[in-house]
C-alpha cells in the first residue's frame, strides 16, 4: 500500500523536525529550505521534480506568507512563490498551516484550509515550551536569582498555569492577577497570591504577561519600578504598550513563537502530532 504524501512548503526548524516526525508515516518532500538543512534521508521536491506529481497534504509554516505574497522560507536563499505549490496540489489536497490569514486562504480557496495553531492539543501542548522559554529569558535577563524574586503572572490559562509551577520550583515568590473568577480560584487552590489590577506597584522584579489583551496601558508601566523586566507571552495584539514602556524607560520583551526558537524539535512535533490528528479525524468521518 502506497503510502499518502506530503510537502513540507517552507518554514523555519519546526517544519523540518515536523517533517522528519511525519516521515514515519507518509512519504514526505521538502520544498523552499537549502540540501544542507535537510536529513539525506529525507527528499527534497526540487531535487526529482515530476510535473505531473500531486500531494494529498501541503503543509505551510507560522505565518505562511511572507509580505503578503510568498511562501515563508527563512532556510532558502530564493524565493518560493505560492504558484510553483499550487501546480502540484489539486482540489483534494488538503492543506495545513499556522495563523492562516484572508490572502493565503484566498490563495488556496478550492482547497480544505487547516489551522494547526488554533487545536486545543497544539495550544496545550505548545504552552510547556513556551513557559520553559519564557523562564530561559528571564534568567537571561535579570540581575538576580528567580530564588525569591517577586513574580506578577497576568493570565492564568494553559501558559500561565504551566509557568507558575516551574516558577514555584525556583523559589520564586509569585502572584496572579486575572480578571477570571475561575482562573482566580485554580490560583488560589494551587497555594498562588492573587492581585487585581490596580494592586500592581514598583515590587516586582519580574512581570509575565499571558492574556493578550492591553494590561499594561501607560498608567500601569508609570506604577512599574525602574528595574522591573516585563516579559509579554500573548499572541498579538500582545498585552503591553510597548511605545509607552520604550518612552518610560521600562525593559519590555515580546517574546513571540518562543517553542520554535528554543525547543524547535518539541514544537516541530507538536505541529507532527497535531497534523496526524486532523488527518485521522477525516479519515474517521468517512469510515
Amino acid at each position: 500500500m502506497n503510502k499518502k504524501s506530503i510537502l513540507i512548503a517552507g518554514g523555519d526548524l519546526r517544519q523540518i523536525y515536523c517533517g522528519k516526525y511525519l516521515a514515519e508515516n507518509f512519504d514526505v518532500s521538502f520544498a523552499g529550505f537549502e540540501r544542507q538543512y535537510i536529513p539525506d534521508n529525507l527528499k527534497i521536491f526540487s531535487e526529482y521534480k515530476n510535473p505531473e506529481c500531486i500531494f494529498d497534504f501541503a503543509v505551510f509554516p507560522v505565518p505562511p506568507l511572507k509580505d503578503g505574497k510568498y511562501i515563508n522560507t527563512p532556510f532558502s536563499e530564493s524565493l518560493l512563490m505560492p504558484e510553483s505549490i499550487k501546480n502540484h496540489i489539486n482540489e483534494n489536497t488538503v492543506i495545513f498551516c499556522g495563523k492562516a490569514d484572508d490572502s493565503f486562504r484566498n490563495l488556496f480557496g478550492g482547497n480544505e484550509v487547516y489551522d494547526y495553531m488554533e487545536r486545543d492539543e497544539l495550544n496545550i501542548l505548545n504552552a510547556v515550551p513556551t513557559a520553559e522559554g519564557a523562564v530561559y529569558i528571564a534568567i537571561e535577563e535579570l540581575p538576580v536569582t528567580l530564588s525569591n524574586s517577586k513574580i506578577l503572572i497576568t493570565g492564568f490559562g494553559r501558559i500561565g498555569k504551566i509557568l507558575a509551577e516551574i516558577l514555584k520550583g525556583f523559589g520564586a515568590d509569585i502572584t496572579v492577577m486575572t480578571k477570571s473568577f475561575r482562573s482566580m480560584a485554580w490560583a488560589k487552590a494551587m497555594n498562588f497570591k492573587v492581585c487585581s489590577k490596580s494592586d500592581i506597584d514598583s515590587s516586582y522584579n519580574l512581570i509575565f504577561n499571558t492574556a493578550p489583551v492591553l494590561i499594561f496601558d501607560r498608567d500601569t508601566l508609570k506604577k512599574l519600578g525602574d528595574e522591573t523586566i516585563l516579559i509579554d507571552l500573548a499572541s498579538k495584539p500582545g498585552g503591553v504598550d510597548f511605545k509607552s514602556a520604550g518612552e518610560l524607560g521600562i525593559k519590555a520583551i515580546w517574546a513571540l513563537g518562543i517553542p520554535g526558537k528554543t525547543a524547535p524539535v518539541t514544537a516541530g512535533e507538536i505541529v507532527a502530532e497535531t497534523i496526524e490528528n486532523i488527518i485521522k479525524e477525516r479519515s474517521d468521518s468517512y469510515d
